[in-house]
């Protein structure tokens, strides 16, 4: 069984093609859970290519009702997808690296981008494989994935008084329909408890789309 996963990024030494996207021979892929680190990356595949604009098409409303009070600078959209908020903050000033482990994915927000006249950098490749830079974002947004191990590295990598954004499901216990994975669902209160070393700014529980949902921003003290 696969767990869906929408997890990449950058990883030390491979090689981009013009378009900004690896060479599939050339990117590095790991099985976060399932038989073989294909498998992942081809369940990804697969469910994008049934689908266009899987998760919507606008970026997700927290994102948007909070755009003026971020800090203008280097944005990391780890789990890109079709790149939806990553097009979202490259319109509104950010230079964005997008990635994701679905190379259809990537693409299809490459050529969103480009329709929309903006620029993103998007990269396939393995987000527990990356090698993440010290103190180099001014703002990471983290949208319907969640993972503990990868969470100090996402620390480490935004400067100092920077900004942080998680926006989850919330975990009831109940199994949703919903397209979003129950995966990475959260119980209530542990974002918070997560960031108890940041500012929390702002802490919403809340129901959107008939899912129960969690989003925090912080910021990095």
């Amino acid at each position: 069984m696969v767990v869906l996963l929408l997890a990449a990024l950058p990883g030390s030494g491979m090689a981009e093609s013009t378009t900004g996207v690896p060479s599939p021979d050339l990117a590095t892929f790991e099985a976060i859970t399932g038989e073989s680190p294909e498998e992942d990356h081809s369940a990804w595949d697969r469910f994008y290519k049934k689908k266009n604009h899987a998760f919507g098409k606008e970026a997700i409303g927290f994102l948007k009702e909070n755009i003026k009070i971020l800090p203008k600078g280097r944005a990391f959209v780890p789990a890109m997808g079709e790149g939806r908020n990553a097009i979202f903050l490259a319109r509104h000033g950010f230079r964005v690296e997008g990635v994701d482990l679905s190379q259809v994915a990537v693409d299809r927000a490459l050529q969103e981008a480009k329709a929309k006249k903006t620029f993103i950098k998007g990269i396939v490749g393995d987000l527990f494989e990356f090698p993440y830079p010290k103190e180099a974002y001014d703002f990471i947004l983290v949208s319907l994935f969640y993972s503990e191990r990868l969470l100090p590295k996402l620390k480490n990598a935004l400067k100092k008084g920077g900004y942080i954004m998680i926006y989850l499901k919330r975990d009831t216990g109940r199994q949703s329909t919903s397209l979003v994975p129950d995966d990475f669902a959260v119980k209530a209160g542990a974002l918070k408890a997560a960031l108890v070393d940041f500012e929390t700014l702002i802490y919403r529980e809340f129901i959107e789309q008939n899912m129960d949902m969690i989003a925090i921003l912080a910021r990095k003290k």
